[in-house]
């Protein structure tokens, strides 16, 4: 009996591939400035959507005052990086993170006021706004939304 469940034990580590690593795709650190008309984009949201890249997930950033945003955050791992190779980048309205968030009649957050900034640059399938994140190097990147 005994030896039937290590047995089991062996096959079901095995077959769910528990090596006790975690793996995925090569990750690094991002973090950048978002301008408009040369001015900042205060309180953003970046988004970072992977392209071509298996096991890739998202990451986010928030944008201060001055527009930057000193790391994104990969939605997969919770650490701050994005995974290396090419994404689709994102650039959307949000609260400030100390904002008191109001809410409508029925007791629904709002959305932020929205910014100045095309709708293509809100919008992933657009591929208007896109980067390329390298291993081992410095991904600082400049966001313009004024093209």
């Amino acid at each position: 009996m005994l030896r039937a469940v290590v047995v089991a034990l062996l096959i079901a580590g095995v077959w769910c591939g528990c090596s006790g690593e975690a793996e995925g795709p090569p990750t690094a650190p991002v973090s950048g400035v978002v301008k408009y008309q040369g001015q900042p984009v205060k309180h953003a949201k970046v988004v970072l959507f992977p392209q071509d890249v298996a096991g890739g997930t998202t990451a986010i950033g928030f944008t201060d005052e001055e527009g930057r945003f000193d790391h994104v955050t990969n939605a997969g791992s919770g650490d701050e990086t994005a995974v290396v190779g090419k994404h689709f980048v994102t650039v959307t309205e949000s609260w400030p993170p100390d904002a008191t968030i109001p809410v409508d009649d029925m007791g629904m957050q709002q959305q932020p006021p929205r910014g100045p900034w095309a709708q293509k640059f809100r919008d992933s399938a657009s591929g208007a706004l896109q980067v390329e994140v390298l291993a081992d190097k410095d991904n600082t990147v400049e966001l313009d939304l004024s093209k």
